[in-house]
């Protein structure tokens, strides 16, 4: 699919990368299939996507917005005037750039621009990442001439007028699953230890490092296991003399950027269960136990933990049940058993849906060049 029509497209969503990876990941791929159609983003100022989007070359606008506040309802005072002035401006933009079509991957900034969308009469496509839908993927799904979803089990939460498409997630850009050879040579590992990759997301994870620390000397024991450990930009300092004098085989960073070749050289990790990790756990087939993050919105991540769990992909345990040196003796429990790791392996497999990226962009060019 080449040169179309002109024609304006406008994506929305931000904050975190769970919902900006997906929404990168698909206007790339538009702009791959037909580079006439102009792509622009509207998010928040203060979110990660006022730097990131830019940076990659798409026009950026930023629109008021804040999120409903379950735990401190006296703040969510203001929050009806925000949304007008949001919605206010979204329509403003979207009437500007003569706007086709809105693609939402969630998020609170979603939501004037898809009340302004739907005052316009725009057409929405919307991408749900986690298998217990967001608020705005509740409150707009009927509207949706499509929703593209990983789960299928976001239906059982919504309109039954929803269109559901079971897409999977679209990979962050770049994302490329590689050999273990060039992961193990990328962190300088052996290719005849098995190798644990631990982390808690790019800032890090207090629970997860805190059951690495309390493991390191356990860990030394062991001349057959190798760590990759992610700390967190802030947590390294604390964390990094323990482990070079620990012993323990491996390394230890505060953030990787590639982070495929840490999923390429592992056997198993220890992780949250966010949407993006668990669709490239999937992707690398690797098998995992997850730690839920506690206070995600709606505990989400409890709900994808349970549906990856349930395919026989990873074992979840809550952050409440951890003990001292919990998620280790477990993982050394998995990497002694070669055959429930291939089986968990198997079952990562079988998650992963390739081309995701591709396909969402296919059903919203037709929409725009139609």
């Amino acid at each position: 699919m080449t040169n179309g029509s002109n024609g304006a497209i406008a994506i929305v969503g931000g904050r975190t990368g769970g919902h900006l990876f997906p929404a990168l990941a698909v206007a790339e791929s538009i702009k791959k299939m037909n580079d006439k159609l102009n792509i622009y983003w509207i998010g928040t100022a203060d979110g990660m996507e006022a730097r990131i989007v830019p940076e990659l070359g798409f026009e950026f606008y930023s629109i008021p917005a804040v999120p409903f506040r379950r735990s401190a309802m006296l703040k969510n005072v203001v929050l009806p005037f925000i949304l007008t002035a949001g919605t206010i401006k979204a329509l403003s933009l979207l009437r500007k750039h003569k706007t086709r079509t809105v693609f939402a991957t969630g998020g609170f900034v979603c939501v004037p621009v898809l009340t302004a969308a739907s005052i316009g009469r725009i057409p929405i496509y919307m991408q749900e990442q986690n298998s217990f839908p967001g608020l705005t993927t509740r409150l707009f799904a009927k509207k949706a001439k499509r929703l593209f979803a990983e789960y299928d089990s976001v239906g059982e939460y919504l309109d039954p007028a929803a269109e559901i498409v079971q897409t999977g997630n679209p990979l962050r850009p770049g994302f490329e699953v590689t050999s273990r050879e060039d992961g193990l040579a990328h962190f300088g590992l052996d290719n005849e230890r098995r190798t644990l990759f631990v982390f808690g997301g790019s800032q890090g994870a207090e629970a997860i490092n805190e059951q690495m620390d309390a493991s390191l000397e356990s860990l030394s024991s062991r001349d057959d296991i190798q760590v990759i450990w992610q700390t967190g930009k802030l947590p390294y300092d604390k964390y990094v003399e323990k482990f070079k004098y620990s012993g323990v085989h491996g390394t230890i960073r505060p953030f990787i950027a590639r982070m495929e070749l840490a999923y390429a050289a592992c056997d198993l990790a220890i992780c949250r269960s966010g949407a993006m990790t668990l669709a490239e756990l999937a992707a690398a087939g690797k098998p995992a136990i997850l730690v839920p993050y506690p206070f995600a919105a709606e505990n989400h991540q409890e709900f994808n933990a349970d549906a990856v769990g349930k395919a026989g992909a990873a074992i979840t345990i809550l952050q409440k049940n951890l003990g001292e040196g919990t998620l280790v003796k477990r993982a050394l429990e998995l990497l002694s058993n070669e055959k429930q790791l291939s089986r968990m392996s198997d079952s990562a497999h079988s998650l992963h849906r390739p081309g995701a990226a591709d396909t969402i962009a296919k059903t919203i060019i037709s929409e725009v060049t139609s």
